[in-house]
């Protein structure tokens, strides 16, 4: 397995693990002043849920501070209340499955969907924060990503 899948995936399994303990109702309670609509594009299918975390520099492919989780089924969108403002990256998975984690092949490579902000893409791993990187203003914000399949 290549180290560029391996890094994705300890990433993304982070995420899944963190969407989990947010569906199970102990998600931190929401302080911040703002909000975040994240529209998906190239979502394939609608089963499944659509899981999402918004991260800072410290704890970006792991444990993140913001959690949504959205059924898969149109519009692909995922909403973020009460987020401190600051500079984050946003991890999306889509988990066709509803087992809570993504899959993976035998070759490590996933098997459902995964984006980051500002269509961050890795080189030999995951994007680096600085690649996903962008301001949460006071308000309303919105960013939209495409999904890799």
């Amino acid at each position: 397995m290549k180290k560029t899948h391996i890094l994705i995936l300890a990433g993304l399994l982070a995420l899944g693990a963190a969407a989990a303990y947010a569906v199970g109702g102990r998600q931190p309670v929401a302080v911040g002043a703002a909000t975040l609509h994240v529209t998906l594009g190239g979502v394939a299918g609608q089963k499944g849920a659509l899981m999402g975390a918004i991260c800072n520099r410290e704890s970006f492919l792991k444990q993140c501070q913001y959690f949504a989780v959205q059924q898969a089924g149109a519009p692909h969108e995922l909403n973020f209340t009460g987020i401190a403002p600051g500079s984050y990256a946003v991890m999306v998975y889509h988990d066709e499955n509803n087992n809570g984690k993504l899959d993976k092949a035998a070759s490590g490579m996933p098997l459902e969907g995964y984006g980051f902000s500002r269509n961050a893409r890795g080189h030999w791993g995951p994007p680096n924060f600085d690649d996903a990187r962008f301001d949460i203003k006071p308000g309303a914000n919105a960013i939209a990503l495409d999904m890799v399949y």
